[in-house]
């Protein structure tokens, strides 16, 4: 749903799976809550294939159903630096608080731009507007990253263990690709951890085995050797987050423009907040968090 976490995975934001960089851009990390667990005991099908594509359709069901909001901090860093954000989720999209930037407090002119930036989205409805149909549309690539990754490859089981079932995947050679952005998985393998009791996609590992071509190398492509990984947990009340993100790829765009993406995000300290928490409320929760954080200073604590 919209203004959820990004991960994945923005995930796949939210939500979770591949962080697939494309030349088109970065799609959304699926992100979701857990619905009811299968029992740990389960037997797992002889088919690995079959049995993620039931993992899978329980994160999509899961993500249907979710109805939470919640507030944590993010801390990212990318070809631009590093920054720490305090993030709320509401039925009216995320907002967030920057902390921090390269691991130093604002300057007051910073601050000023900062809180000038978060009223804009606050008082400003065709903002919030846009800025939730381009969620919308990550959200719908990253279903369709997800939903595909039974077809796109042939997993194999490779053992369990705390829980967790590890399988291996590399790409099936009959997968036809029915968009730009799902040829990425004709280079791609890797490793997946299923938690078997929630049947919850608890980590994924991936590395480009070979270069992928976009529009027959004319639109570009991303290098062999590219990775990412990405882990999702339980992060309290049944909910699940990606809490860990990791990209290194690189690449040629049109025009020969080399392509570097690498981002490091870390999602900590989550609370949950009222499910209909507006993005006005959420401001003044930012506020009022930002103004304890002086107060303590002041004081001295």
């Amino acid at each position: 749903m919209p203004g959820k976490a990004p991960m994945f995975w923005k995930v796949l934001r939210s939500a979770l799976l591949p962080p697939v960089i494309v030349l088109c851009g970065l799609a959304a990390l699926a992100q979701s809550p857990s619905a009811q667990s299968q029992g740990e005991g389960a037997s797992l099908p002889a088919d690995p294939n079959q049995f993620i594509r039931e993992a899978i359709q329980h994160e999509l069901q899961s993500e249907i159903q979710d109805r939470t909001h919640w507030m944590y901090r993010l801390h990212r860093e990318d070809e631009k630096g590093a920054q720490d954000r305090e993030v709320i989720e509401t039925k009216e999209g995320s907002l967030a608080r920057t902390l921090l930037v390269n691991g130093h407090p604002l300057t007051p002119d910073e601050r000023d731009k900062d809180e000038e930036r978060m009223r804009q989205l606050v008082d400003n409805p065709a903002e919030r507007a846009k800025k939730m149909r381009h969620s919308r549309q990550d959200e719908e690539k990253a279903r369709q990253l997800l939903q595909a990754i039974p077809d796109a490859f042939i997993f194999h089981y490779e053992g369990t263990g705390d829980g967790l079932v590890q399988l291996s995947f590399i790409p099936n050679p009959h997968y036809n690709p029915p968009t730009r952005e799902l040829q990425v998985y004709h280079g791609m393998i890797g490793k997946m951890w299923i938690d078997h009791s929630a049947m919850r996609l608890a980590r994924i590992q991936g590395v480009l085995a070979e270069d992928v071509n976009f529009g027959f190398g004319l639109l570009g492509h991303l290098s062999k050797g590219g990775s990412f990984e990405v882990v999702q947990k339980n992060v309290g009340e049944g909910h699940w987050e990606a809490v860990m993100l990791d990209i290194n790829m690189q690449g040629r765009a049109v025009v020969f423009k080399t392509l570097t993406v690498t981002q490091h995000d870390r999602l900590t300290d989550f609370h949950r907040v009222p499910d209909d928490l507006t993005i006005a409320q959420a401001f003044d929760l930012l506020q009022k968090a930002a103004g304890t954080v002086a107060e303590s200073k002041l004081s001295g604590h």
